[in-house]
């Protein structure tokens, strides 16, 4: 956001010439549906290892699911929405899927998400105490030579059932310990590609 602050009689601008968009939407969806296909991915399908540490992450899913078509649809509609936002111009489409499920003390490590420009998470299930999401500041390492030793250099965005982030892929992020006993932390991770984007066939896209 670019500024005019007139004081004590100067006149100055301020630029804010490079923002970060990180989006936040609420979504009206049968969370239900989405929790139980998760679970039956848990259930049938090996985990994959990538940022979780402990916990399930489901290999790539088929975005031609059924139980997938309101959240893609969903996403789609916030794309469209929050557009005039996004650092990368439309048209976007959705490149991949996956389910995280994280129990007692499971997080996800500090990672990004190449070969994608934009990526997103959908909240289904958030007990209390789940664990929060947060994003780094892209100079992070050269902000521990301030005074500051970094410490405000997080973005943090609160964990709800039904909630959505949309952020740039690059944009580096974790995930907090669930530090509920009983219950999972569930959610479904996606990236964003424009449409004439390459995708190597044998390349996974996700972490």
């Amino acid at each position: 956001m670019d500024i005019e602050i007139c004081k004590k009689g100067k006149t100055v601008n301020i630029y804010d010439p490079f923002p970060i968009p990180i989006i936040e939407d609420e979504i009206n969806i049968d969370n239900k549906i989405l929790k139980e296909f998760c679970l039956e991915q848990e259930k049938n399908v090996p985990s994959s290892v990538r940022s979780n540490v402990g916990g399930y992450q489901s290999p790539e899913l088929s975005l031609d699911a059924p139980e997938l078509f309101e959240l893609i649809k969903a996403i789609e509609w916030s794309l469209r929405t929050w557009e005039e936002y996004l650092i990368y111009p439309p048209p976007l489409v959705i490149a991949n899927m996956w389910c995280n499920i994280n129990y007692y003390k499971d997080s996800n490590f500090v990672h990004l998400h190449p070969h994608s420009v934009y990526s997103g998470v959908y909240y289904i299930q958030t007990p209390k105490d789940c664990g929060n999401i947060s994003f780094e500041h892209p100079a992070l390492d050269l902000l521990y030579h301030y005074k500051t030793g970094g410490h405000d250099a997080l973005f943090k965005g609160v964990s709800k059932e039904g909630r959505i982030f949309l952020f740039p892929s690059w944009l580096k992020h974790f995930v907090a310990p669930n530090m509920n006993i009983d219950q999972q932390r569930i959610s479904i991770s996606f990236n964003i590609q424009g449409p004439n984007d390459i995708r190597l066939k044998d390349e996974t896209i996700y972490n």
